[in-house]
C-alpha cells in the first residue's frame, strides 16, 4: 500500500541502508503516536532492503512479556537460529527468568558475557551482508533486553549492521535511558512521525476508494479519523461494508475495534482518562477530569495530549459519537455505573447544569436516596419541558420517582411526571388521576402540583371530579393563607374556575374572592370574548393586565402557555388575522413550542383557526391535520371538537369530500355535546351536508348549534356565526323568506362597522332578494369582507357582485370596488384581447379569469382554489362561458385565452 506523506521518513531510511552497505552502521528511533503508522513505515523499508539483498531480523516488543527478562533478546536469538547461526550464544542460566511486574526492580543487569556474545554473534553476520534489526513497539521491552541493545549500538559504528526501532511518543518518559545513551551518537537518528494532514488523507481514500475525494469530503474524513492511520484505514474498511453515502465515512465495527486498539496499545493513563472523558462527555474539563482521578493537572494535560497528538481527541472532545461509544461500552458494567455516579456528585458539587448532572444519575442506574439526587433531576425535568423536550422530562421524573424519600416527595413527582407525560400524550397521562386526585384529598399535593389533576380532569370533561378537587383546594387555601406553607396560585385556580365555568355553559359557576383589579366572582355562561378577556387577566395577576401585543412580544421559554394562547384568540377575534396568522407561525418555529406535541398541536390549531378565517383553506386544513396527528383525536378530551372542525372546513371547502368522512366517523367524546367546543363541530359537519346538496341535513345542525347557544345564554356571533349558515341553506332550499329574517335578525345584533360577519351577512340578504337594493348590499359586502381579511369569502361576494352587474345589464358599479388580490397569488395580468376579438370581450373579468384558466388545463377544483371561489362557482362561470364562446367543453376554448406568460 502506498503511504502517505511519508516520503521524508523513507527516503532517510534508503540514505542510511546505502551507507550500511558501505560498512556505516546507523541507528534510528521512529517516534510518533500509537497507530500513526510506525510499523507500516518500518516494514515499506524492510522490503526495499531485502530487495537489495539485506538480511532482515524483526522482533516486536509485547506488554504483556514486559516482565519477562530477556525476551525481546530470545526473539532476536530465535530468529538468528532460523538464519542458520553456529553457536547459541545463550547459556542455560540465563534464559527463562520472569519478574512480578509488582517489582520490577527484581530485573537487574544482564550479565556483561551475555551482552558481549549477543553482540558478537549479530556482528558476525553482518560480515557477509548488511544486516537489518527491526525492533517495533521498543518501549514494552523488557529492561535486560534493552541492556542488551544499548550495549549493540554502541559497538555497530563500523558495521554494516542498521537498527532501526519504534516508540509510540507517549512512551517517551519510559525510554528516557535509551534516548540518553544513544541519541547523542553521529550515527543515531530519530524520525517523528505525526498524523496525516488532510491532503494525506485524500490521497489514501484516492488509493483505497479508488476516486479521488473533494476538498470537504477529505476534510471530514481527516477530521473524524484525527489524521490516524489506522483510524482512517478502519474508516475506509466500515465505508466500504456500509455502502455508505459516496465522501462520507460512517464508522462502524472496524472504526470500533481500532479506536480501542490505540487506546489499549497506549499508556493506561491513555485509557483511563478516555474513560472518564466517555462518562463526562460534554461536561468534561482538564480541572474536573483531574478531580475525577485525583491526579495532578500536570499528568493530565500530559495524557490528553498524548490523545490528542494521536488524533484520538479533539481538546477533550471525541471526534466522533462512535468514538465515546466504543469507549463507554468497554468500561465493565459496574466500574461504568459507579463512575456515572462520581461524575453525578462532582457535577453537583461543582454547579453544573441540572440537566448535565441528571443525565450521569439516569446513566448510573443507582437508587441512592439523597435528596440533592430528587431536586436536581426534578430541576432537569423543568429545564427539559422548557427546552422543547417533554420525552426528556419523563425520563428524569420516571427516575426520580424511584428514589423519593417521603410520601410527600413522591406526591410531588407523581404530578411532575403525570404533567411532562400529558405534554405527550394526554390520554396516557390519565393513568395518574386517581393516584393523584387521592394525593389532593389527603393533602400530600398541595401548592400548584394540586392543580396538575384538575386541569387533566377539565380537559378530559370530567368536570364534576374536577369541581370537588377545586373546593378541596380552595379549602386548603384559606386554611394555609392563616399559616407558612404555599398553596396553589389564586390565578391557577380562577382560571380553572373560569375553564369549567366556559365549559359547563348550561350550569352556574362561581368563584372565589381573586386579586384587587380583577373580577372577584362571576356567574352563569361566558361568551367567549368574556372569557378570554378575564383569563388573560389572571395569567398577569402581579401586574397590571396586558394586552394581546404586549403578552405576545413577551412571550419566552417558560411563559404561560394559557396567555399566549388567550392572546392570539384575541387578535382572532378581533379580526387582526394576519398578525394571528405571523405570530402563530414565528411561535411554532420556537423549540420549545415545537418540541412538546401538545403545545405544538394547541398553536396548529389556532393557526389553522386563523388561516380558514382568513380564507387559505390549504394552510388551515394542512395545520389542521398536523394538530390531530401530533395528538391522536382520542387525546384531545372535549376540546376536540376545535380542530376536527377546522379540518373538515378546510376539507369541505378544498372538495375532498373522502378526507371529510374520515373526520367525521372518529368517535369524539359524548361529554364534548354538553361544551361550547360542539358549536363549530356542528357548523363543520353543516357546511360539509351543505356541500354535498343535503340542505335540509345542513339545517339540522345549523339550528342544532343555535338552540344550544339560546339555551346556554351564549347566542352571540363572534362564538358561532350559526344564522348566516341557516341562511345559506335556507336559500339552497328555496326558502329565501324565511333566510331573510334570519339574515336581518343577525344584522340587528351586530354594530354598525364593518366586519366579516356583516359581510357574509349582506351576501346572504342578497342571495334571498332580488330587489334593487342587491347591488348595493353586495357593494357593501364586498367593502366589510376586504377589512376583515377573509380572502375566501371576498371572493364569493365579489363573483355575487359581478354576477348581479351583468344580470342588469351594468359594467360596473357606481363606484370603485375595493380590489383584492392575496399577497401569495402569482396571478398574471390577462391579455387585453377585446379589440382583436369582439366575442372575448363578451366576457366578463371574472369569466375571461376563468376562461384562461380552464384553457391553460387547469382542473374546477384548481381554479376555485386559485382564485378563492367555490367549484359550483367555477361550473357557473364556465356554463356561460362556453354558451358565450359558442363552443361545447373546455377542450374547444380557443388557445388565446392564456394568459401571456403561459
Amino acid at each position: 500500500m502506498k503511504l502517505s506523506e511519508r516520503d521524508d521518513e523513507l527516503q532517510l531510511l534508503e540514505r542510511l541502508y546505502a551507507g550500511c552497505v558501505r560498512g556505516r552502521g546507523a541507528v534510528v528511533l521512529t517516534n510518533g503516536p500509537v497507530g500513526c503508522g510506525k510499523t507500516a513505515l518500518l516494514r515499506a523499508f524492510a522490503g526495499r532492503a531485502v530487495e537489495q539483498g539485506a538480511l532482515f531480523f524483526s522482533v516486536t516488543a509485547s506488554a504483556s512479556e514486559q516482565f519477562h527478562q530477556l525476551g525481546l533478546v530470545d526473539q532476536l536469538v530465535t530468529a538468528m537460529r532460523a538464519a542458520g547461526m553456529a553457536a547459541d550464544p545463550f547459556a542455560a542460566e540465563e534464559v527463562g527468568v520472569t519478574v512480578s511486574g509488582d517489582d520490577p526492580e527484581q530485573a537487574g543487569r544482564a550479565p556483561l558475557g551475555l551482552l558481549q556474545r549477543i553482540c558478537r554473534t549479530v556482528c558476525q553476520f553482518a560480515e557477509d551482508r548488511p544486516l537489518v534489526v527491526s525492533i517495533d513497539d521498543v518501549h514494552f521491552a523488557d529492561e535486560p533486553s534493552l541492556q542488551c541493545l544499548r550495549y549493540l549500538i554502541r559497538r555497530i559504528d563500523s558495521s554494516s549492521i542498521m537498527i532501526v526501532m519504534n516508540e509510540s511518543s507517549c512512551h517517551d518518559r519510559e525510554l528516557a535511558t535509551l534516548h540518553a545513551e544513544t541519541l547523542h551518537l553521529p550515527y543515531c537518528h530519530r524520525i517523528r512521525l505525526a498524523p496525516l494532514m488532510v491532503s494525506g488523507t485524500a490521497e489514501q481514500l484516492t488509493e483505497l476508494l479508488g476516486a479521488e475525494p473533494a476538498r470537504e469530503a477529505a476534510e471530514v474524513w481527516a477530521e473524524v479519523s484525527g489524521g490516524n492511520p489506522l483510524l482512517l484505514h478502519a474508516l475506509i474498511e466500515d465505508h466500504a461494508s456500509a455502502e455508505a453515502a459516496p465522501g462520507e465515512p460512517a464508522p462502524g465495527e472496524s472504526f470500533r475495534h481500532a479506536f480501542l486498539r490505540c487506546l489499549h496499545r497506549g499508556v493506561p493513563a491513555m485509557l483511563v482518562v478516555a474513560r472518564v472523558l466517555a462518562v463526562l462527555g460534554e461536561s468534561a474539563t482538564p480541572s474536573l477530569l483531574g478531580d475525577f482521578l485525583g491526579d495532578d493537572a500536570r499528568s493530565v494535560r500530559w495524557t490528553i495530549a498524548d490523545l490528542n497528538a494521536a488524533g484520538l481527541l479533539s481538546n477533550v472532545r471525541f471526534r466522533h459519537e462512535r468514538a465515546q461509544l466504543a469507549v463507554l461500552a468497554d468500561i465493565p458494567a459496574k466500574d461504568l455505573s459507579a463512575m456515572h455516579s462520581r461524575a453525578a456528585e462532582l457535577l453537583h458539587r461543582g454547579g453544573a447544569s441540572a440537566k448535565a448532572v441528571a443525565k450521569q444519575l439516569i446513566a448510573a442506574h443507582d437508587s441512592d436516596t439523597a435528596p440533592w439526587r430528587v431536586d436536581i433531576l426534578r430541576e432537569a425535568a423543568r429545564e427539559a419541558m422548557a427546552s422543547g423536550d417533554a420525552a426528556e422530562s419523563v425520563t428524569y421524573l420516571r427516575h426520580a420517582s424511584r428514589m423519593c424519600a417521603d410520601m410527600v416527595q413522591e406526591a410531588q413527582i407523581t404530578a411532575a411526571l403525570a404533567d411532562a407525560q400529558w405534554h405527550i400524550d394526554p390520554a396516557k397521562a390519565t393513568r395518574h388521576l386517581h393516584q393523584l386526585s387521592h394525593m389532593v384529598r389527603t393533602g400530600l399535593l398541595t401548592s400548584e402540583d394540586a392543580m396538575v389533576p384538575v386541569k387533566q380532569l377539565l380537559w378530559q370533561g370530567e368536570f364534576a371530579r374536577a369541581d370537588a378537587l377545586l373546593r378541596r383546594i380552595e379549602a386548603n387555601a384559606g386554611e394555609i393563607e392563616c399559616g407558612s406553607l404555599a398553596g396553589a396560585a389564586p390565578s391557577d385556580i380562577m382560571i380553572a374556575r373560569l375553564w369549567l365555568s366556559f365549559c359547563r355553559p348550561g350550569l352556574p359557576g362561581d368563584a372565589a374572592a381573586g386579586a384587587d383589579g380583577v373580577p372577584s366572582a362571576w356567574s352563569g355562561p361566558m361568551s367567549a370574548l368574556t372569557f378570554l378577556t378575564l383569563s388573560e387577566s389572571l395569567t398577569w395577576d402581579d401586574e397590571d393586565v396586558q394586552g394581546a401585543d404586549q403578552v405576545l412580544h413577551r412571550t419566552r421559554a417558560g411563559s404561560p402557555l394559557a396567555s399566549t394562547l388567550f392572546a392570539l384568540i384575541v387578535l382572532i377575534q378581533t379580526g387582526r388575522l394576519d398578525e394571528a396568522l405571523l405570530w402563530s407561525r414565528r411561535l411554532l418555529e420556537e423549540g420549545w413550542i415545537r418540541g412538546v406535541p401538545v403545545r405544538r398541536a394547541l398553536f396548529e390549531t389556532i393557526r389553522a383557526v386563523a388561516a380558514l378565517r382568513r380564507g387559505d383553506v390549504a394552510e388551515a386544513g394542512e395545520s389542521a391535520r398536523t394538530a390531530l396527528e401530533l395528538v391522536a383525536p382520542p387525546s384531545w378530551g372535549v376540546v376536540v371538537g376545535l380542530p376536527l372542525s377546522v379540518a373538515i372546513r378546510a376539507a369541505t371547502e378544498l372538495g375532498d369530500f373522502e378526507t371529510v368522512m374520515t373526520y367525521l366517523n372518529l368517535p369524539v367524546p359524548p361529554v364534548m355535546f354538553d361544551t361550547p367546543f360542539v358549536l363549530p363541530y356542528l357548523q363543520a359537519s353543516g357546511h360539509y351536508h351543505l356541500a354535498m346538496g343535503r340542505p335540509h341535513t345542513a339545517l339540522t345542525n345549523f339550528q342544532s348549534c343555535g338552540d344550544l347557544m339560546v339555551k346556554w345564554q351564549l347566542d352571540s356571533p363572534d362564538l358561532a356565526d350559526w344564522r348566516n349558515d341557516a341562511a345559506a341553506a335556507l336559500i339552497a332550499m328555496g326558502k329565501a323568506r324565511q333566510a331573510r329574517v334570519l339574515v336581518e335578525d343577525q344584522l340587528s345584533r351586530l354594530g354598525g362597522g364593518r366586519s366579516r360577519i356583516r359581510g357574509i351577512a349582506l351576501r346572504r340578504l342578497a342571495a334571498a332578494d332580488d330587489g334593487p337594493e342587491r347591488l348595493a348590499w353586495l357593494q357593501e359586502a364586498v367593502r366589510s369582507l376586504a377589512e376583515s381579511g377573509d380572502r375566501l369569502e371576498l371572493a364569493r361576494a365579489r363573483a355575487d357582485l359581478e354576477a348581479a352587474q351583468e344580470a342588469v345589464g351594468r359594467q360596473g358599479p357606481s363606484e370603485p370596488l375595493v380590489e383584492f388580490r392575496a399577497e401569495e397569488q402569482d396571478e398574471p395580468e390577462l391579455a387585453d384581447m377585446s379589440e382583436a376579438d369582439p366575442l372575448l370581450a363578451e366576457l366578463t373579468d371574472a369569466e375571461r379569469r376563468v376562461a384562461a384558466l380552464a384553457a391553460s388545463g387547469r382542473t374546477n377544483r384548481e381554479i376555485a382554489s386559485k382564485l378563492f371561489i367555490t367549484v359550483s362557482t367555477v361550473e357557473q362561470h364556465l356554463t356561460k362561458i362556453y354558451r358565450k364562446l359558442r363552443v361545447r367543453n373546455r377542450s374547444d376554448l380557443p388557445a388565446r385565452l392564456s394568459f401571456p406568460n403561459g
